[in-house]
């Protein structure tokens, strides 16, 4: 059943049913996923689904239901249902979904119109071609795993009983590969990453070379012993404690008690050199897109003005809750799930000095390019402790690879002292952050 078809369906059946409100939401996905091995197709899957997602409220009650079925009485039996369940929700008089807000956005940049163009042979020579670039990179890689391409084409129609109609499209494109460098006895295995909304701007051999690079930097690496130094994060690393960083800025949170942000809007909890912003329209992050998934028009935002908490993400609901009105952050992983509070693009504002800059000022100190155990740090307090790898820099260059050391400390401690924040943001997923220098941290070593 084409979606349009399927829209004007749901709605008959919609509007006959007294309810104080309701929301459609359709999504379709197509795609393909290719992974290689030693030049061979190791797998090779395509999907295309059209799924489908409905909430109502009547009462001061929310039902939500969701379904791949689109035959006329499975859709009357998903209402139902919806109704069902819902009568044992309590009540809450917050409850809410967007009104039309008039705005129209194009970008046409996030949607490659040659998507259907692009042959099986194509995708999988894109993927050998990253896993030729990984060996080729230094005689001392010696295997290549998980050598993969995907692509993704996402159609989203919302329609709300509130006269909100939507409908938007984009493509993405990604390359993922890891690389295993062996000298000796000593062997270690690193990463590379990268995505465009574009199929042309992305670089196999860009993205072979760089995990090959990077396994061969972590060769020989030992742990230092523990002191009080400069700190140089990666953006891999600093994307993540972004990553961390976004719970305490959600609204959600907030109204459940939940961050350690709660009460300093207005106050300068962090360094000068610190402005965070969230932006759905930013085209450089993977999460733009026209609307939000209520179907609010996106914009940017700014959390955090040069070290001072100005905002918090909020959708629709917690929008109301806060008195604050919704800030277009209402994220859908998939149809299967109701919307909830999360960041679009949510990124350090970068400044204007390189890695290589950053690494030149510092006389003796660690430059982090990973981290173990990020997931183990405590989202409410902004507590971490953490393994940390990288390499060692001395008189502004780096002099050996570094692993087996710890770091630790608090959100707050961590951005207030941010000496530099450098130029190369490189959004490895949502959450994301150049290089930053913090201007001393204690590491735990030998």
């Amino acid at each position: 059943m084409e979606p349009e078809n399927l829209i004007l369906d749901l709605e008959k059946i919609l509007k006959g049913i007294r309810l104080d409100e309701w929301e459609i939401y359709l999504v379709r996905e197509q795609g393909t996923a290719v992974e290689v091995k030693e030049q061979n197709i190791e797998s090779f899957e395509k999907e295309d689904h059209l799924g489908l997602a409905l909430r109502v409220s009547q009462g001061g009650r929310l039902g939500f239901g969701y379904s791949t079925d689109f035959r006329g009485a499975s859709l009357k039996n998903l209402v139902a249902g919806i109704f069902q369940r819902m009568k044992e929700s309590d009540t809450d008089p917050d409850i809410v979904f967007p009104e039309n807000d008039g705005q129209t956005i194009n970008l046409p940049e996030i949607y490659d119109q040659s998507f259907t163009e692009r042959t099986d042979k194509d995708k999988i020579e894109k993927a050998m071609l990253m896993e030729r670039s990984a060996f080729e990179t230094d005689s001392r890689i010696k295997r290549v795993r998980e050598c993969e391409y995907q692509d993704s084409l996402k159609e989203v129609w919302i329609l709300n009983s509130r006269g909100l109609n939507r409908k938007g499209i984009s493509t993405t494109f990604s390359l993922s590969v890891s690389a295993l460098a062996e000298q000796g006895m000593d062997a270690q295995i690193s990463s590379e990453f990268d995505w465009s909304f574009q199929y042309g701007m992305l670089s196999p051999q860009s993205v072979g070379r760089g995990a090959g690079t990077k396994a061969c930097d972590k060769l020989g690496a030992k742990p230092v012993k523990s002191a009080k130094t400069p700190v140089i994060f990666s953006p891999e690393v600093s994307g993540e404690l972004m990553e961390l960083l976004s719970y305490a800025l959600s609204g959600e949170n907030l109204w459940k008690n939940k961050s350690w942000l709660k009460g300093k809007q207005g106050e300068k909890i962090f360094s000068s050199k610190v402005t965070i912003i969230d932006d759905g329209l930013f085209l450089k992050g993977p999460e733009c897109f026209a609307f939000d998934g209520e179907g609010v028009s996106s914009r940017a935002k700014v959390l955090v003005d040069k070290g001072v908490v100005k905002n918090f993400i909020c959708d629709s609901y917690y929008g109301r809750k806060l008195k604050k009105g919704s800030t277009a952050n209402s994220r859908r992983d998939s149809f299967l799930s109701p919307p909830s509070v999360g960041p679009s693009n949510f990124y350090l504002l970068p400044g204007h000095k390189s890695q290589e800059q950053l690494i030149a000022e510092v006389s003796s100190g660690f430059l982090v390019r990973e981290a173990l155990g990020m997931h183990t740090a405590d989202e409410i307090s902004g507590e971490f402790s953490i393994g940390v790898s990288g390499q060692w820099i001395e008189r502004g260059r780096l002099e050996r690879a570094v692993s087996g050391v710890a770091i630790a400390g608090t959100l707050r401690e961590l951005f207030s002292r941010v000496a530099e924040v450098g130029s190369d943001l490189k959004f490895y997923h949502n959450c994301s952050a150049p290089s930053v220098l913090i201007e001393e941290m204690e590491i735990s070593g030998s």
